[in-house]
């Protein structure tokens, strides 16, 4: 008879088995908790860098169209006549503070490099809706016009522009009331490519945005950053003689500018940017910081903030600071 020996035949218990699916699913938990955090911290990184790289366009933009404040006549006396009803707006630059929430502005600037000069004397007294111009090639209708002489500037809406015969149909005046209302424009007065507009925080799809409105009329804003939740503005006047640049003691803000009464020669803008979304976890611990004169607040929240102040200097309003 022929014996066959089986060999020592053994397996996991169930608890040996037990015991290592825990210890396999705290090594997993482990995993998975570091992966999670990783990808948190990849969000709010991300989402900073997006908030960084959002207020610093917005302060670029910001900057170009107060650099060129008032084209083509350093006293700032821009009247206009686009505006439907009430006053027509005398100035290139005006800033609307407030101690308590974010600032405004508005300002006419150039827009774009689009320059020309009139063949034909244009008389405010008995307006025309024609403007004939050495080159009406880049202006298109819908554009804004500003006659400037250098002294006085005056902006007229366009509706029609005829590239053959370089005309410029403008829209009679809206109906403010513009005083005083100059004489003639003689021919080779600059028509210059303008806009005025106002530039705030608002909100857009229930999102704080830094929001611009062409033509300062109300009238279809438009946003130009998303998640700016403050702007504050400081006016930089050189009220010395001899002129020696902006000092320390020569910011304020408007409309009070107390004593200062020289040429505005800068703005100091500070724009306040946070997260889309608050950070998940722990307890709140960001707060909106002071800016200018408005105070800060002191409740907390989960927002991540970028706070970024720049100095802009206006070239034509008194000239180029120092």
């Amino acid at each position: 008879m022929i014996r066959h020996h089986r060999g020592s035949e053994r397996g996991f218990t169930l608890v040996e088995l037990m015991v290592s699916l825990v210890l396999f699913s705290f090594a997993v938990a482990g995993v998975l908790a570091v992966a999670v955090s990783m990808t948190r911290g990849y969000r709010e990184q991300r989402q900073s860098i997006a908030t960084e790289s959002s207020v610093r366009a917005a302060m670029d933009f910001l900057s170009d169209a107060v650099r060129g404040a008032s084209p083509g006549l350093v006293s700032g006396a821009t009247t206009d006549l686009t505006v439907a009803s009430g006053a027509c707006p005398d100035v290139a630059l005006s800033v609307t503070d407030s101690t308590t929430g974010p600032d405004s502005f508005t300002v006419v600037y150039a827009n774009g490099a689009v320059v020309t000069t009139t063949r034909v004397a244009y008389d405010y007294a008995t307006p025309t809706t024609s403007l004939e111009v050495a080159n009406a090639e880049n202006f298109v209708a819908g554009d804004t016009v500003l006659l400037t002489d250098g002294t006085s500037g005056h902006l007229l809406h366009v509706d029609a522009v005829d590239v053959a015969t370089a005309t410029l149909t403008l829209a009679s005046p809206a109906g403010c009331a513009a005083t005083p209302v100059p004489g003639t424009y003689p021919v080779g007065t600059l028509a210059i490519r303008a806009m005025r507009a106002t530039f705030y925080v608002g909100s857009f799809d229930g999102q704080l945005a830094l929001m611009m409105d062409p033509g300062a009329d109300g009238i279809d804003p438009e946003p130009l950053a998303e998640n700016i939740e403050d702007m504050q503005v400081a006016i930089g006047v050189d009220d010395e003689i001899p002129v020696d640049g902006v000092q320390d003691d020569e910011w304020a803000f408007s409309p009070g500018i107390g004593s200062l009464a020289g040429a505005i020669r800068a703005l100091r803008i500070t724009l306040v940017s946070r997260t889309q979304d608050e950070l998940r976890g722990g307890n709140p611990s960001f707060v909106l910081p002071p800016a200018e004169n408005r105070t800060g607040l002191s409740a907390a929240d989960g927002f991540r903030r970028r706070v970024l102040t720049s100095v802009v200097d206006i070239r034509n309003l008194g000239g180029s600071p120092l």
